[in-house]
């Protein structure tokens, strides 16, 4: 497995946001509501792993299921697959990840209001920095563990999120950024 590291950002990263958005609308039926560019390549300034992360919401569990198998048939890899969340992967020069998530499954607001607060939030923002480069240094070899490393902090910044009303300011289903 590859050394975990992380990268200053890149203004790339949206662009091939832009580029999985269009994949995921061609790929998707009419049960597609909205698509977002997440993670850390979505926030100005935090250093992240170059690795997009996309998240796509649809009326119910079979338009996301239908959509990740045709991004299977175009080159993708499935990660994970169960009703409340279908996740989907490239893992090329340019690598990838798609969340594909059914309405009634909430957790794609979790990710969103995250994303907000820490683009709004300079104390925030550094806070999480510190979390993820503690946890790559932790655990420069398994992503697993990395990930597992961030929770507690992403679930308490989530929490004050949430808090500070950054759920009120989620769009519902607008398509873009």
């Amino acid at each position: 497995m590859a050394e975990i590291h992380l990268e200053t950002q890149d203004p790339a990263w949206r662009g091939r946001f832009e580029g999985e958005r269009d994949r995921i609308r061609t790929a998707s039926g009419e049960g597609l509501l909205g698509v977002f560019h997440v993670g850390s390549t979505a926030v100005e300034g935090l250093p992240a792993k170059p690795v997009v992360d996309v998240l796509a919401v649809y009326e119910e569990y079979d338009g996301a299921r239908e959509a990740a198998d045709r991004l299977v048939g175009r080159g993708y890899d499935w990660q994970r697959d169960d009703p409340d969340w279908v996740v989907v992967s490239r893992t090329d020069a340019k690598p990838v990840v798609v969340h594909l998530q059914p309405r009634a499954a909430e957790t794609w607001r979790d990710q969103l209001v995250f994303r907000e607060f820490l683009r709004e939030n300079p104390d925030a923002r550094s806070e999480y920095e510190r979390a993820k480069r503690e946890a790559a240094a932790d655990h420069p070899d398994d992503v697993g563990a990395y990930t597992e490393a961030k929770n507690a902090k992403i679930r308490e910044l989530e929490a004050r999120a949430y808090d500070e009303g950054y759920g009120e300011l989620v769009p519902e289903f607008e398509s873009g950024d």
